[in-house]
């Protein structure tokens, strides 16, 4: 009687055992769908071409025109939202998640871009922002001295044999206005980037490749991402073209599901 009390409870704890290592191996695999879409925290206004990065394993997707997205996960994984004019967002799932799907709304918040405050002293007309420039200039005896336009500092720098010389009051001027001049630089390289992403976006994108492949929905992502298409290549080719080269990655994408 004893022996067969032994013999139960070992099979039960071996039972047990299994149950729960099937249950972590279904817990690391599990993926869930993420669809959802990106807006506006204030605004509640749809945000396009989102990037989406899972931070876990690289791949990605954007949203499209309308805000809209869709993406696999597992609740180990974490997706890193970003866009220009945002700041970035994580999401994460809770660990205990048994469903397949699920469908979100992100909020992004508006970042803002500060500049330093920059001072401009109006003269009354072109003649005498002219004058007073001329007025500034440093004669032989008074090379010691820090002359300054109203509002402009002046710095010293040093010269050849020792000594300190006086910079000259539109080299001040040009300094006063440099960083904002980069600043502005900035932001157009970065309009430049957007606009390039959005063409590119446009031309190849989810709703573009199940036009043309007739795959559905949940295959696109997976085809996408064994189809992988210069970007330049995309900015450059026609419609036509761009779809010559997505069929014959159909092939060889169908070629791969049918083994």
């Amino acid at each position: 009687m004893m022996e067969k009390c032994v013999v139960y409870f070992m099979k039960l704890a071996l039972t047990t055992v299994l149950l729960l290592i099937t249950a972590v191996g279904f817990t690391q695999q599990h993926n869930v769908e993420i669809i959802g879409e990106i807006v506006d925290s204030e605004s509640k206004e749809a945000i396009p071409y989102v990037h989406i990065v899972n931070k876990n394993t690289g791949q990605g997707t954007a949203s499209n025109t309308e805000g809209r997205f869709w993406i696999n996960m597992s609740p180990a994984d974490t997706l890193i939202f970003s866009a220009i004019g945002f700041e970035s967002y994580q999401f994460r799932l809770n660990e205990q998640i048994t469903t397949d799907k699920l469908v979100v709304t992100i909020e992004l918040s508006q970042s803002t871009l500060e500049l330093e405050a920059v001072k401009v002293f109006a003269f009354k007309d072109e003649y005498a922002l002219k004058r007073a420039l001329i007025d500034a200039e440093v004669s032989p005896e008074e090379d010691t001295k820090q002359l300054q336009l109203p509002g402009v500092k002046r710095s010293a720098r040093p010269v050849n044999g020792g000594g300190v010389a006086v910079g000259g009051p539109l080299t001040a001027l040009g300094n006063l206005f440099s960083k904002e001049r980069k600043e502005t630089k900035k932001m157009e390289t970065l309009q430049q980037e957007y606009n390039l992403y959005k063409n590119i976006e446009s031309k190849y994108n989810p709703r573009v490749v199940m036009d043309i492949t007739g795959l559905p929905e949940d295959k696109v992502e997976d085809f996408m991402n064994f189809c992988k298409i210069d970007d330049g290549y995309i900015r450059k080719a026609t419609e036509y073209e761009l779809a010559v080269v997505v069929n014959r990655c159909l092939v060889d994408f169908n070629a791969l599901e049918e083994k």
